[in-house]
Order: structure tokens, then sequence, then C-alpha cells
């Protein structure tokens, strides 16, 4: 009978500890994972894993985006370190094209998402060439990243890679219309320079999207050319010529003359 009773009373204890072991369990980060909430959100046709930043019609020398990391699951009372990376595929560099980024990332306590703000330095081969920055998100002790894209309008979209395009291209408004035999000149505002481009909107008080909008017509445009060809007429007048980036004198198109 004692026999007995020492088996039951080893039994108890063995059981009363493998009880106390599954109190001690955690929950397994591992189940969390981490992705860019631009790339996961609500409206799928909303839903993007790159973005265009121009510099172009920007008076600015930086630009700051916000980009939003979250995480499925639950939140913690405590703050969460989680993995970011720079993809070796990009050619935007840290400390030219973007200030270094911070050596560690955190969900903090009882949230769900953090934003990284991404500060763009404006630089002047902008001017001519883009830029491309990739950021990764990776597996740490604390999240996963097996969600990784999601299926948009028949296009797959990546949740733990996005990528930015950064220049300060300016590209020919829609209306600056070449002329079909030549394919150089338009007729109005002549050859399309950058530099004119700023000239005329500041010339005339308008912005470059301006010139992107449709509706206007052919006698507008044609006065909008008479109007900068008198002011530069002017300024040459007065001894202060404009001259274009190569050293040539601005000038308006034939029909502005």
């Amino acid at each position: 009978m004692n026999k007995l009773i020492f088996k039951f009373a080893i039994l108890l204890i063995t059981v009363s500890l493998m009880s106390c072991e599954k109190g001690l369990m955690t929950f397994d980060n591992k189940n969390s994972d981490i992705y860019f909430a631009d790339a996961g959100k609500n409206v799928p046709s909303l839903a993007f894993d790159s973005t265009y930043v121009s510099f172009g019609y920007s008076s600015s020398p930086d630009s700051v985006r916000k980009i939003v990391v979250a995480i499925s699951g639950s939140t913690a009372p405590y703050d969460r370190v989680y993995k970011l990376e720079v993809n070796a595929s990009s050619t935007a560099i840290a400390g030219t094209h973007f200030e270094a980024l911070p050596q560690q990332f955190v969900i903090k306590k009882n949230a769900q998402t953090d934003t990284i703000k991404l500060k763009l330095l404006r630089t002047p081969e902008m001017q001519t060439q883009s830029y491309f920055l990739t950021l990764d998100l990776l597996a740490n002790e604390n999240f996963g990243n097996n969600f990784k894209t999601i299926a948009v309008a028949g296009k797959t979209i990546k949740t733990i890679s996005t990528k930015l395009r950064i220049d300060d291209i300016i590209k020919r408004p829609v209306l600056w219309i070449y002329n079909q035999n030549n394919g150089t000149t338009n007729s109005n505002w002549g050859v399309f320079t950058r530099k004119k481009l700023f000239f005329m909107c500041d010339v005339l008080g308008i912005t470059p999207q301006y010139l992107d909008t449709s509706g206007l017509q052919s006698a507008e445009l044609t006065g909008m050319g008479k109007i900068v060809q008198r002011r530069l007429g002017q300024l040459k007048l007065a001894g202060q010529t404009v001259y274009e980036d190569d050293g040539t004198e601005m000038k308006m198109g034939s029909s502005a003359q």
C-alpha cells in the first residue's frame, strides 16, 4: 500500500510540474509577420510596393517620405526590434542621396506599426539620372517575414520589400508640343529646356503642372510665348540678357517673335 501511495504522489508531482511549465509558455513571435503597410492596404487598388519621388517641381533641397511598417498578430506589452536592410541592388547612396537609416528599428509596446521617416537628399546629378533605393524586411527573433506577396488585380505586390525611384528630372509638359516637320521646335515656345520652363512660369505666374493640363486654346499658347519673349527682350535692352545653360540666348518660338 505504501508503495502505491508513493507512486501516486510521484505522478501528482510530475503532472503539477508539467502544468507549471505550460503556464510559463510565451507567445511565439514567429507567428507574427512584419510587412510594409502600403503593400497590405485594405483597398487593394491603393496597395503598392514602389514609389516615384521627383524633386522636379520642388524648391526644397530634401524630401521626407513616411514608410509605415506593420505587423500581423497581436501587440506585445514590450518593445520589439525588427530588422530592415538596404538591398544591395540599390544605387542610391546613404549620406549622399538619403540620410543614413537608424541602427535599430522598433515596434513599440502595444503598437502594431512603426513609421520610418526616410529623408531623401537632392543632388545635382539627379537632374539627369534616377537613383533607386530598395528596403527589405528580414525575419529575426521577434518577427517572421512569411507574408511576402499579395495578389492585386492580377499582379503580385511585394509586402516585405519596397522600392523608391528618386530623381530631379524635368519632363517636357504635355502642351509643349513639337512641330511634326522637324520634331525639335515648338512654334510658340521654341526648344524645350528646364531653365526656360521655370523662366516661363515665373513670368506668367503659373506652375509647370499647369502646362500639363488640357483645354488651352491655340491663341492662348501663342499669347504665352509672346509675353515671355517680350520680357526676354526687355531684359536684353536692360543689359540682362537671359542665356540657356549651354550659353545660347534664350528665345521663344517663331510664332512669338
